[in-house]
């Protein structure tokens, strides 16, 4: 018994030195350069090409979030995924869209639900090339539904009634390369129906 006390005292400083690297560890002036870059008109390849480094250098140090302090309180300033969701969005290109899967890819399984909204954005922008990088990726396409599902939920009411009209509205691109990408479209087309259906 007398052993104990200073067994949980010792455990106890490890953990708060460990949070406290952790905190060191997450670097404000990487996100300043990230949110820098993000609000950029366009983004040149050489930014972007420090964008991804700065991403995976974040990612390797768990640091998923831009905090600040106002009025002694921590607060979220941005998230990561939201940062480089931006990047890849302002980027616009092949580029930023085998970047922005790839960072999916190694992120599967998050609960972080900017990575679905962030993904479908950047599809309406380049349906083709996301839809040809993914090919019939069931986990991507099934992100795809849900960012759609939740992004356009009130534009108008999203229902089983007219959520086709809906989506060809935001992605007016998808016709003129249906028929190349049917079996993806058609997939995600029911997977968005079933998700209303509930």
């Amino acid at each position: 018994m007398v052993l104990v006390r200073p067994i949980l005292s010792l455990f106890a400083f490890f953990l708060c030195t460990t949070d406290l690297h952790a905190q060191i560890g997450c670097d404000v002036v990487q996100f300043k350069s990230l949110t820098a870059i993000s609000k950029k008109d366009s983004i040149a390849d050489k930014d972007f090409a420090v964008a991804v480094k700065l991403v995976k250098e974040l990612e390797r140090d768990k640091c998923t979030d831009y905090t600040g302090k106002k009025n002694g309180q921590d607060y979220v300033i941005a998230t990561l995924t939201s940062l480089f969701g931006e990047i890849c969005l302002r980027k616009n290109d092949q580029s930023a869209v085998q970047a922005y899967i790839n960072y999916m890819k190694r992120n599967d399984g998050s609960a972080d639900e900017q990575i679905a909204l962030s993904f479908e954005r950047i599809f309406q922008k380049q349906p083709q090339y996301v839809l040809s990088e993914i090919g019939y990726d069931e986990k991507l396409l099934n992100q795809l539904e849900w960012g759609f599902v939740n992004n356009h939920s009130e534009n108008p009411h999203l229902t089983t009634k007219n959520y086709m009209e809906v989506f060809f509205k935001v992605n007016p691109k998808i016709k003129s390369i249906y028929p190349v990408h049917k079996k993806q479209i058609d997939y995600l087309l029911h997977i968005i129906y079933l998700e209303l259906k509930r």
